[in-house]
């Protein structure tokens, strides 16, 4: 339980208050210690309180605060098959004597969607916040709900759902690394899929993707759960990156029918004559008004030359970036680029392309992704 004193309280009173909470017998209390998964401001039954000390909905009557009492931290929605979209709710009242003001939900995925249908509540209103769940993977998942408001003895509010996920399809891999090939060579790595239901269909399948043109699928007629996904070798010089869908069709353990469509992503790195230390920028996480450097170097079986560098695809009202190159050898087969960047007081994503231009004919142009997050450090 947590006591909060009024304002201006002396550092003395504040002591006794405190010892005497920690002195005063659980057998007054009048209720068990709640457990951290259950703790609640709007369901704990209030215990005697001694006179010299003031709980925070007192604090808030005399000052005008908000106070958000929620009903629950945290919601389990068991064991889930992967098929449909879960909801569950939180409930809460203003416990305090001025406006309640929600100022942000935000949840620690896209697979989780909160609504809230006002965000002012009047002393004494009660409220509902509502989550949408789109599970996804496989196995124990805990997302987090992040609510700010006026409350000012609890300004942030973490919620948490959690579930275990049992998918109908897995595809294994998740992830087709085709990791680095020479130009204009082919790969082909094989996709199994593993489902609950021995005797299901494979509707559909292909590629999508800007980079789908550079590969191929097919399913094997001897072994109709697994597929054969073919780099086909026809990319230019840089990452690449497509994702492999199956549609499927089955039954679940409870004779209920299922139809469910199931992703995976194919990547490659294409390398010829010229060879990256890193085949992308990358930032990583960064504060506001913190100036960043990364540094890739190219390296090459013989002499080439950059001829530009060029930043393109970059957020106007991001963070400046600039790009800077110079050999790093005497004879000419090794150079460094330099990307150099301000935050600004921008925050959120970090996303841009690099354009490097060299005199080599078969690999004149080179494309390096810029990716990072500009956050509050630490927050």
């Amino acid at each position: 339980m947590f006591v909060e004193l009024p304002r201006g309280s002396s550092l003395m009173l504040q002591r006794i208050v405190l010892c005497s909470w920690i002195v005063l017998p659980a057998a007054l209390m009048g209720c068990e210690p709640s457990s951290p998964s259950t703790e609640s401001a709007g369901t704990d039954a209030p215990g005697p309180t001694p006179s010299n000390s003031t709980s925070p909905v007192e604090t808030a009557e005399a000052s005008g605060d908000a106070v958000l009492g929620l009903e629950r931290f945290e919601h389990d929605f068991g064991e889930i098959w992967d098929l449909e979209p879960q909801e569950t709710t939180f409930g809460f009242e203003n416990k305090g004597q001025g406006p309640l003001i929600i100022e942000n939900v935000k949840a620690s995925c896209g697979c989780t969607t909160p609504t809230l249908t006002k965000t002012t509540y009047q002393p004494g209103e009660k409220g509902t916040l509502e989550i949408a769940f789109a599970p996804k993977g496989n196995g124990r998942q805990t997302k987090t709900l992040t609510v700010r408001c006026n409350d000012p003895d609890r300004p942030v509010t973490i919620l948490k759902i959690s579930s275990t996920i049992k998918p109908f399809v897995k595809p294994e891999p998740l992830y087709l690394r085709y990791d680095e090939v020479g130009k204009g060579e082919t790969k082909r790595l094989t996709l199994d899929l593993q489902c609950v239901d021995p005797n299901f269909e494979i509707l559909d399948f292909g590629i999508r993707g800007t980079a789908a043109r550079y590969f191929k699928v097919d399913q094997d007629p001897f072994l109709p759960n697994q597929l054969s996904v073919t780099f086909l070798g026809n990319a230019p010089w840089g990452p690449h990156y497509a994702n492999v869908f199956v549609k499927t069709r089955g039954v679940l353990p409870s004779g209920t029918p299922v139809e469910k469509e199931v992703q995976c992503t194919a990547s490659v790195t294409v390398l010829g004559s010229i060879r990256p230390s890193d085949t992308m920028f990358r930032v990583g996480a960064t504060a506001p008004q913190k100036p960043f450097q990364k540094q890739i170097t190219l390296t090459a079986d013989k002499p080439f030359s950059i001829l530009s560098a060029n930043i393109t695809g970059a957020r106007r009202d991001g963070p400046t970036m600039s790009l800077n190159f110079a050999p790093a050898s005497g004879d000419g087969n090794v150079w460094r680029v330099q990307l150099s960047g301000d935050p600004g007081d921008y925050l959120g994503a970090l996303s841009a392309l690099a354009v490097i231009e060299t005199d080599l004919p078969d690999e004149s142009q080179l494309k390096f992704r810029i990716a990072g997050m500009v956050r509050e450090l630490g927050k």
